[in-house]
């Protein structure tokens, strides 16, 4: 299985989800469109797409001109019925490539904060039986209005939109569940003067916080990765079976 992976920024690697793919079989073709990389026009090559976070507004498609390719490939899966995973700027993404408004939240979220599961949760097949969300790692200052159509799979009181599905295998998760420690140590450390001035709570507690809440997200990823992969590999068969 094949995915295709876009990178939105150096420190926004897969993580623990590309854990998650490399251990169902999966191998990750990851592109940076922000360094130029292609951003291919159409699924043919691939079984999945995995959207990444970064810094970028997922509105603005002059100051970041690959967008427009990447919401095209996002709706090019999600056509030829291939699952595709948004992370935090990737869940804004999708939301936007399925009819979502992408906006400034009037509050940013960051560092690792609680999480509901809605009702509707319980009966999604990403997400269905794996107990109460963990704490799970935030950092953004913008966020989506669902697509029409879509369902919404987790809340908390500072950002209404966490988690959504659109469709088999199509879901947004707005936090960063594939993060690792060295991932969020990296983000502290390109942006130290930020995160000390605008979240001098969270600089302070940080690493506490990766002690404290750390190990739940990591299990909890790996799970939903490898239960999205397993989403991959059932659209890939019922894809050659229909050849």
């Amino acid at each position: 299985m094949k995915i295709l992976t876009l990178q939105n920024n150096d420190r926004t690697p897969s993580g623990v989800i590309g854990d998650a793919i490399a251990e169902a079989g999966g191998v990750e073709d990851t592109r940076f469109p922000e360094h130029g990389d292609a951003v291919p026009a159409d699924a043919s090559g691939h079984d999945g797409l995995l959207v990444l976070g970064g810094v970028q507004f997922a509105g603005d498609d002059v100051a970041h001109p690959y967008l427009p390719a990447e919401i095209a490939a996002i709706r090019a899966f999600a056509d030829a019925g291939k699952p595709v995973l948004g992370i935090c700027l990737g869940a804004q993404l999708l939301a936007r490539a399925l009819g979502g408004m992408v906006h400034r939240h009037h509050t940013a979220e960051v560092g690792f904060t609680a999480i509901d599961a809605t009702e509707a949760a319980g009966a999604d097949p990403l997400l269905r039986g794996l107990g109460p969300l963990p704490r799970l790692m935030h950092w953004h200052h913008d966020t989506f209005e669902l697509p029409q159509g879509a369902t919404l799979l987790a809340t908390n009181a500072v950002c209404t939109n966490q988690a959504f599905t659109a469709g088999p295998g199509l879901y947004g998760l707005q936090f960063h569940l594939e993060v690792t420690a060295g991932i969020v140590e990296g983000w502290v450390d390109a942006f130290s003067e930020w995160t000390r001035d605008r979240h001098p709570e969270f600089f302070a507690a940080y690493r506490d916080q990766l002690a404290n809440d750390l190990p739940a997200s990591v299990g909890f990823a790996r799970r939903l990765g490898l239960r999205w992969m397993e989403m991959v590999r059932t659209a890939r068969s019922e894809a050659q079976r229909a050849a």
